[in-house]
């Protein structure tokens, strides 16, 4: 077996080693980003405020949806990281098999719901009535491009655990180019508006995943890329439910909140909903470093801790944690202390830059806290302590920041509903790995483990 195409992070200089993997993490993160950015910019300027809120409106569906299944595609980076790490080549490969098994017919099944209930989950968002046919028509194209979009985001993840961040990134790249040019042409040119934003990313990302599944092959990757039912392995799919359906069902409460935070912008007005879809834009800029850095650290966690390199992992997490701080200071200053020159810079209708300021200022805080909890939950997730993430994450959401968005009845108290969420995210999240727990939760076990 050929390991060309995978690398070991359990040896070597943490600092080192860490941001040479997690720089194509932060340049993948930065150009998916960018494209949605560019969804927005574009439309924002070519195309109508309705379609602007259209795509806000249906990314928060289509987000859901994606979350709904994407917790199998992170809890596969980390099987395949602690199994790569004990140098277990042939769970690695069962892991890979029954993965693409698994997201080939979840996708299949997120696309025939939201294809059957499609109006009604338009109707759930109280989308503006100027922006509800737009919304329909970016949910519908969305849903049917989302088996690419698991094949695409599949083979990355699998990358990643095995220690390889770059490939993903040109894979990224390649799409992000695909995406921006595509949406010249639907947007500006053909005038297609927020479904033509969907079918650019849609024909992007699968695109992007035939040249990832052409590319690996021509190279002779170590491991077999391919559907095969006879590869199907019972015990590997139930430890990708068992790590991954925590993430999903996290991410999906994540979601829910931020849903219903729209839901009560869009009462607001078309102005307020077209300029909090601009600002969570450039939040969501701002949380790339950290969340970029965080899963990084969760696949150098995942292979030290099934090599049994438990103190390694710890330094992995501390050392992440400084390295997201370098980049969320300066990002807290920019939309704590200047959030109209940054919506300036995304908008020339300035009763939207005077809106979207007010929810970046309110919303600033969160870009310094969350990096405790991006590195904290990466090292966990990286262990499989996913049920205790979920958990946590999933009470905050719950308890705290959807009935803060429930009361609101501004832009600001909105915004402001985050940094509450965040607060009690780091209080748990610090107790329960001081507490040491965690370690019960490491998925390959080994008869000697350094702690």
């Amino acid at each position: 077996m050929t390991t060309q195409n995978t690398k070991l992070l359990t040896h070597g200089n943490i600092l080192k080693t860490l941001i040479f993997f997690a720089i194509p993490f932060l340049l993948s993160s930065l150009l998916q980003a960018g494209y949605g950015l560019a969804d927005m910019l574009i439309i924002s300027y070519f195309a109508s405020a309705a379609d602007l809120s259209g795509v806000t409106n249906g990314a928060q569906i289509v987000w859901i949806l994606i979350f709904l299944a994407s917790g199998l595609t992170m809890g596969g980076t980390i099987l395949i990281g602690q199994f790569f790490g004990a140098k277990d080549h042939k769970s690695v490969q069962e892991v890979i098999s029954t993965m693409f098994v698994l997201f080939f017919y979840v996708s299949l099944a997120l696309s025939l719901f939201t294809c059957l209930f499609i109006h009604q989950l338009t109707n759930i968002l109280q989308v503006p009535v100027e922006a509800f046919k737009p919304a329909k028509d970016y949910i519908l194209i969305s849903a049917i491009g989302i088996l690419f979009i698991f094949g695409y985001n599949g083979i990355c993840a699998i990358l990643r655990g095995l220690g390889d961040s770059k490939n993903p990134f040109y894979f990224i790249l390649i799409s992000s180019i695909l995406n921006v040019i595509l949406d010249v042409i639907f947007i500006a040119q053909l005038k297609m508006g927020a479904g033509g934003a969907a079918l650019a990313t849609v024909l992007a990302q699968g695109f992007s995943f035939f040249i990832a599944l052409i590319y690996l092959k021509a190279k002779k990757f170590s491991f077999q890329l391919k559907f095969s039912h006879k590869a199907f392995k019972k015990d590997k799919a139930w430890l990708l439910f068992k790590v991954g359906i925590p993430l999903s069902l996290q991410d999906t409460f994540l979601m829910l909140s931020f849903l219903i935070g729209m839901i009560q912008l869009n009462k607001l007005g078309l102005i307020v909903s077209a300029a909090s879809g601009i600002a969570e834009k450039i939040d969501g800029l701002t949380f790339l470093p950290s969340l970029a850095i965080g899963s990084a650290i969760s696949a150098m966690v995942a292979q030290n801790v099934g090599a049994g390199r438990i103190k390694r992992a710890k330094k992995v997490m501390y050392t992440g944690l400084l390295l997201s701080l370098i980049f969320a200071i300066p990002n807290f200053i920019l939309v704590a202390f200047f959030p109209n020159f940054v919506m300036g810079l995304t908008s020339n209708n300035q009763e939207i830059i005077n809106a979207g300021s007010l929810y970046l200022y309110s919303y600033s805080s969160s870009v310094l806290m969350i990096t405790i909890v991006f590195s904290v939950n990466a090292f966990l997730n990286g262990c499989g302590a996913t049920t205790f993430t979920m958990i946590n994450n999933s009470f905050a959401n719950l308890c705290i920041r959807i009935p803060v968005l429930l009361t609101a009845t501004n832009i600001i108290a909105v915004g402001f509903s985050s940094p509450l969420t965040i607060y009690s995210q780091i209080t748990f999240a610090l107790l329960y790995f001081y507490s040491g727990h965690w370690k019960k939760a490491i998925l390959r076990k080994r008869k000697k483990i350094n702690f």
